[in-house]
């Protein structure tokens, strides 16, 4: 999907409130609050804000697609937005009541110059795994697990380390000599679902 058809999209949203009795509301325009577009409409008794901003998601705990998206929400205003006389009301985007919300994962070559393809959540973080699968793919480092005496060694350090002073020599699950793309090598110990690093 690309940038004109989520610009179709929020066009046609905008189009079907219309022909439900909304009209443009211009009163609460003003500002900006870091979004890329919204049309505030009101049919008399309530404001609706269509809105169109760009957001990240990046919780590596989660599953699924981490990175930039595109949202588009319809949104109902608080019950306690003011507006009077003098065209001078504020609607906050946080405190939207949405009625309809959808978000697209924004499809990155890897640069900063942002991207003009959008997909699906699901989609972005099948990509995603792909790209992470081929980069993992060009690792050059090479590995060599090492036995148990290192373990034991590695120990004494791993225990110096910030709430780790009861570790125990089953708790290292592996130890890994590493030598990384500049040739220098380093240790790596993996101690309940922890990596640390040594001598890098």
């Amino acid at each position: 999907m690309k940038k004109q058809e989520i610009r179709k999209i929020y066009t046609e949203k905008v189009s079907e409130l219309l022909a439900q009795g909304y009209i443009i509301f211009p009163d609460t325009m003003r500002g900006h609050q870091g979004e890329i577009a919204h049309i505030d409409l009101s049919n008399g008794s309530e404001i609706l804000r269509v809105l169109l901003y760009k957001d990240c998601r990046y919780d590596r705990n989660e599953k699924g697609y981490h990175g930039d998206t595109m949202v588009l929400v319809v949104g109902k205003a608080a019950e306690d937005t003011r507006v009077y006389d003098n065209w001078d009301g504020t609607i906050w985007n946080q405190r939207l009541e949405p009625r309809f919300q959808i978000e697209w994962a924004e499809i990155s070559d890897g640069s900063r110059r942002g991207s003009d393809w959008y997909t699906t959540l699901e989609e972005g973080a099948r990509i995603q795994e792909k790209q992470y699968a081929r980069y993992r793919a060009q690792d050059s480092r090479i590995r060599e697990e090492l036995g148990q005496a290192f373990k034991s060694i590695a120990l004494k350090w791993v225990r110096k380390q910030p709430r780790m002073k009861s570790c125990r020599l089953e708790d290292i699950e592996r130890m890994e000599r590493v030598i990384g793309c500049d040739g220098r090598w380093y240790f790596e110990i993996m101690v309940k679902g922890k990596t640390y690093t040594l001598g890098r």
